[in-house]
């Protein structure tokens, strides 16, 4: 539930991850362990400490690995703190989800199907049993980073920078802060495209549309290697493959003026209309951002009509960074848009107020039950 739209947190650096995944660990744990809204929140806070450190120590995309195999680790650390264990039980949990939890990149390649939203939940599942079973007595592989085939040989390949210092040691800030929340439900290294294309559909005017003769859009190379470069970003055929194209995403945002979960509904990825508009776009790296990646994350479009006249805007940092953070009231109305179908709206309001004071609940489990739905529409 937590990634089927696409909408939540990313963390970018040597890998890139979804640190909000682990919030499936910790809601799932501290229910079950009947812990306050401030056990969560701590839980939840050393999750993305560890999540985005792995990301900074190592990229692991390019030696085949899924990012959320980092994810079996920091949700393995997550549980462990909410259920207590000493740091032999911690050590021994960790040594058995990262035993079972490495994860193909395959993935994210090419046509991407449903289980992209169900990776990390997978990985998850796979942390909170590695804790089931130190709590029963087992105890986990020796030696499990640095030895003969341990995770630092097998999975990193050599490489593993890991920071001295964590969140809250020797001035150093928590890694939380660090993370950017999506503006819109598509790929995070398109949310400045988005911007700079709905931009440019001001500029343009709904008449000028037609009269496009080609897009080329200017990005870093991790956008471009990730979402601009496949064959099959150019024709996607599911959700999943769409909302990772750049290609898809700048040109239905300038047709569309928008982006929302309709806009990769079926209707859409079987419309020629846009599917002409998406073979005009053209992708390539803009070294300058390449060098910024990790502080910013730009993309400048240049949309050319068939007259030669030229229209280009660039974004750098997009609403939902750490530079430009959405507000509260913004917060609150991705909430509701993304729990209408679901939830009512005196739900809806009942839950965002115990959000914005969740060190006050006593139990999490509370929580738990203002989302349960009583008709589904």
């Amino acid at each position: 539930m937590i990634r089927a739209l696409d909408w939540n947190d990313t963390y970018l650096n040597l890998e890139p991850g979804h640190p909000s995944d682990n919030i499936s660990a910790t809601l799932t744990v501290a229910e079950s362990e009947n812990k306050s809204g401030q056990d969560f929140i701590l839980s939840t806070i050393l999750a993305y400490e560890l999540h985005c450190r792995l990301c900074d120590a190592a990229g692991i995309r390019k030696k085949g690995w899924d990012h959320v195999t980092y994810g079996s680790i920091s949700s393995t650390g997550a549980a462990a703190k909410l259920m207590g264990f000493s740091k032999n039980q911690i050590r021994d949990a960790l040594a058995i989800a990262m035993t079972t939890g490495n994860f193909l990149r395959q993935t994210r390649i090419g046509t991407i199907s449903k289980w992209k939203a169900a990776a990390f939940a997978q990985a998850s599942q796979n942390a909170i049993h590695a804790c089931l079973y130190v709590k029963h007595g087992f105890t986990g592989p020796s030696d499990i980073f640095e030895g003969q085939h341990g995770f630092i040989n097998q999975i990193t390949r050599g490489e593993f920078n890991l920071a001295p210092f964590f969140g809250g040691q020797e001035k150093s800030e928590f890694k939380i802060l660090d993370t950017y929340i999506k503006y819109f439900p598509a790929e995070y290294h398109a949310q400045s495209a988005i911007w700079a294309a709905l931009d440019l559909r001001k500029q343009l005017g709904e008449e000028n549309l037609q009269k496009i003769a080609e897009i080329h859009v200017e990005t870093s190379f991790h956008s471009y290697e990730i979402i601009g470069k496949e064959a099959d970003k150019w024709a996607p055929e599911t959700k999943e493959t769409a909302d990772h194209s750049l290609p898809y995403i700048v040109a239905v945002s300038l047709m569309d003026g928008e982006i929302t979960v309709q806009q990769f509904d079926k209707s859409h990825l079987q419309n020629p209309k846009l599917l002409e508009l998406v073979n005009k776009v053209t992708v390539s790296e803009k070294k300058e951002y390449t060098q910024i990646y990790g502080k910013s994350f730009p993309n400048k479009v240049l949309v050319r009509l068939v007259d030669g006249t030229e229209y280009v805007s660039e974004v750098k940092d997009p609403k939902g960074h750490p530079n430009h953070p959405l507000t509260r009231e913004e917060l609150g109305n991705k909430f509701r848009s993304s729990t209408a179908p679901f939830l009512n709206q005196e739900q809806q309001e009942k839950m965002i107020g115990t959000i914005w004071n969740l060190d006050e609940i006593r139990n999490i489990g509370e929580l738990m039950q203002m989302g349960v739905v009583y008709e589904y529409a």
